[in-house]
């Protein structure tokens, strides 16, 4: 028998019932079609080999940091002091990728990030232990004077050579510091500014040009033009993604109602596409159509720029060690090749799911 809400119920009431059966149905939606996840551990064998063979792996041990080359499906993860580790076949065989020059581990899901337009770029901010960068993944320049103690910091991918980096330290005082090098990691300036240190609080760094910065600590996005000496709010928007990503000449940050944009080097941004809570990415497919995010209510895909989002899977809940939790510890990328997710949280194993 079918009711008929109609003659059952008043009209405000049919309206409040008609939008909780509405409510109910896009919530069953986005949560029971996602419960059936199911995460493989893609390196515990690995770095128990390496262990058996004298590898020493300090605490907390297994990896931190994860990131893919868009273009081919290539995951590369941090083993936690035992540097950069390349895998070609979704975590079948790995390579070593940085010539000893990164080690230490990864606090946050952005301290290990890679060019968006041209993946074999990576930087990597390491906490206890050597940070550094390469421009084909096989020569790098590691950071000099100060070469440790990072959250996570953004460089300049729009320069052929980048030269220009900023970055937010761990462990100071007064807390946020955040630090500014021109010469490619050799010499580091601190600026004036600071960040929240608090993990649940707004804080964002962006090396968008030489000269232009961008940051962020709950009041809005500032920019400077001359490498930090003097800033400008410009927008009154707080992102959550802790640095911008580049894609074709465009600069992109996550809220809470979505995606910001600018084309103009950060001088103004704009809400693009529909609204999405994004605490990583975006994460880039075949083109700028093509993108994933994580956020607090889990990992959505869109492919028309973000006028409709679905939700392909939940965060990676937590078995041991670290939280998987998208806004500090967690970390996650997109192999839009093979369509895969890749995870990865301090402490734990690198976990990929089939989306």
């Amino acid at each position: 028998m079918r009711l008929n809400i109609n003659s059952v119920f008043p009209k405000p009431i049919r309206f409040l019932v008609l939008f909780g059966l509405r409510m109910a149905s896009v919530w069953l939606l986005c949560h029971t079609s996602r419960a059936a996840d199911q995460w493989t551990d893609i390196s515990s064998a690995f770095v128990q080999r390496l262990t058996n063979n004298g590898a020493t792996a300090p605490w907390p041990g297994g990896c931190s940091g994860v990131v893919v080359n868009r273009t081919n499906g290539d995951v590369t993860v941090k083993i936690v002091g035992l540097g950069l580790w390349r895998s070609s076949d979704q975590g079948g065989n790995w390579k070593h990728l940085d010539n000893n020059i990164i080690s230490g581990r990864d606090e946050t899901g952005w301290a290990t990030s890679s060019d968006q337009n041209a993946p074999g770029r990576i930087a990597s901010f390491s906490l206890d232990g050597a940070a550094g960068w390469t421009t084909d993944g096989v020569h790098w320049q590691p950071f000099t004077t100060l070469g440790r103690n990072w959250d996570y910091g953004s460089v300049d991918w729009a320069a052929p050579i980048p030269r220009t980096i900023i970055a937010a330290k761990h462990e100071t005082t007064p807390p946020g510091e955040v630090y500014v090098t021109e010469d490619g990691g050799i010499t580091w300036r601190k600026l004036t500014v600071h960040l929240n240190e608090n993990r649940e609080r707004i804080s964002m760094v962006g090396a968008l040009g030489p000269k232009t910065l961008i940051y962020g600590n709950g009041d809005g996005i500032h920019r400077s033009t001359d490498t930090g000496i003097t800033w400008t709010k410009i927008s009154p928007s707080n992102p959550q993604t802790r640095i911008p990503t580049l894609f074709q000449g465009v600069h992109y940050l996550g809220g809470t109602n979505g995606l910001l944009v600018s084309h103009d080097l950060g001088a103004s941004w704009q809400l693009q596409g529909s609204p999405v809570n994004i605490w990583q990415g975006p994460f880039f497919g075949r083109n700028e159509q093509e993108m994933l995010i994580a956020g607090k209510a889990g990992i959505f895909i869109t492919r028309d720029a973000g006028s409709t989002w679905k939700a392909v899977a939940n965060l990676k809940s937590k078995e041991s060690g670290f939280l998987f939790t998208a806004n500090w510890f967690g970390s996650y990328a997109w192999d839009p090749v093979n369509n895969l997710l890749y995870a990865s949280s301090m402490g734990n194993p690198v976990y990929k799911l089939k989306l």
